[in-house]
């Protein structure tokens, strides 16, 4: 008989040990590996520019190739001459984004995008472009309803982005259901913010999918500083950010940052080998962590539960709990959680996912975000998790 998950726990938690350096934050980074690591230092030793002719020219031109294939291979659909490399996933939204612009389109979007998303969508507006931004339920989840209103309603082409998982609550949005409302809609470019999802979830691109991703490396185990966009093959809606040199195409300007996507290669490899396990490495430790959470601290509760979610991600409310002392107190003791997203989670204010969602201000601001990867272990958790509890305990951490 199994034993009790308390009782495989210390029976005390005080008796547990803070952990060292536990990286719990994943969404916000992941640390790169070894093979990262050796992939990064062999393109700075061997590779040259890529549009130089000789013999350090053509190994950084394979060193591409090799890399567009490696992320080709994690979304189904996409086909290697359809990636482009970019600065990471801002870079490539707002890429995407601009092609409102271009092609005299409406934005629409979601209220709890990345702030990539929403601060483009605001400085379209400003230039006049239309923008309509989709709500969401209790869960998190887009109103597909009000979505199908909206594409009705608006006059002439429009460009649709909807994140694939949010990297506050890991709350996956209904992708194929979304796509399924495009059918035969030749007027709408369809694309979904994948940073997060990208190598935790099965993608795709074209039919019965978004026509473009954008990805970011160091969400997967690559360096930061290199994403990419990924259309499917044909797509030719979107023009370029930055103009200059002929590099990809003719679809980003600029010499390409070799060692930086020989980095990314080598974690989309690794990944796509040992995906299954990956995932499964990842649910178990994040079921383990809400759970155990929840038994320890009574006052806790798992947003968007109820949803279909990515396997690494949980927001958690501990109601009462000052959420912004007790990061820095974890931190304190070598334990790595954030409020949110660490693109905007240096500024005290509530989340603007938590309010969308329904929750009060005083709860998003009770909120921590933890977010697990595969290199991650169930000591580490363990600990993290008894810290959080003794923490909650203290009277100082509370509101």
């Amino acid at each position: 008989m199994r034993v009790g998950f308390k009782a495989e726990m210390s029976n005390n938690i005080e008796e547990m040990a803070p952990a060292i350096s536990v990286n719990l934050d994943a969404n916000a980074n992941t640390a790169a590996t070894a093979a990262v690591v050796e992939a990064v230092t062999a393109a700075l030793r061997d590779a040259a520019n890529p549009s130089s002719t000789h013999e350090g020219g053509a190994v950084a031109r394979t060193i591409l190739a090799n890399a567009r294939d490696a992320v080709s291979s994690l979304i189904h659909g996409a086909s290697e001459e359809m990636v482009v490399f970019t600065s990471g996933c801002t870079e490539a939204n707002n890429t995407v984004l601009n092609a409102a612009i271009t092609m005299g389109a409406a934005l629409v979007t979601t209220e709890v995008e990345h702030p990539s998303v929403l601060s483009a969508a605001r400085a379209l507006s400003h230039q006049g472009v239309d923008v309509r931004l989709i709500g969401v339920d209790a869960n998190g989840i887009l109103d597909l309803d009000r979505l199908e209103q909206v594409l009705r309603d608006v006059d002439g082409s429009i460009l649709l982005s909807v994140q694939s998982a949010n990297s506050e609550t890991g709350i996956i949005q209904p992708i194929s259901q979304i796509a399924a409302l495009l059918k035969g809609r030749s007027d709408v470019l369809f694309h979904s913010d994948a940073a997060q999802a990208f190598g935790k979830i099965p993608m795709r691109v074209g039919s019965g999918a978004p026509d473009v991703v954008s990805i970011s490396g160091h969400k997967l185990h690559a360096p930061m500083g290199v994403g990419a966009i990924v259309t499917a093959p044909g797509e030719d809606r979107i023009a370029p950010l930055l103009h200059g040199g002929d590099q990809q195409g003719g679809r980003r300007a600029g010499t390409e940052p070799v060692a930086l996507i020989a980095g990314l290669s080598a974690a989309c490899s690794a990944r796509a080998s040992t995906m299954l396990a990956d995932v499964d490495r990842m649910r178990r430790l994040r079921d383990r962590l809400e759970r155990s959470l929840v038994e320890y601290i009574p006052t806790a509760r798992v947003n968007g539960a109820a949803a279909d979610r990515l396997p690494n991600t949980s927001s958690v409310t501990f109601a009462g709990v000052d959420g912004m002392a007790l990061v820095a107190q974890l931190d304190a003791e070598g334990i790595m959680v954030s409020q949110g997203s660490a693109c905007s989670s240096m500024r005290p204010t509530p989340s603007h996912v938590l309010i969308a969602m329904g929750t009060t201000e005083a709860d998003a601001f009770s909120t921590i975000r933890f977010a697990v990867s595969p290199l991650n272990t169930v000591d580490e958790v363990d600990a993290a998790v008894a810290a959080v509890a003794r923490l909650c305990q203290t009277s100082g951490t509370f509101l």
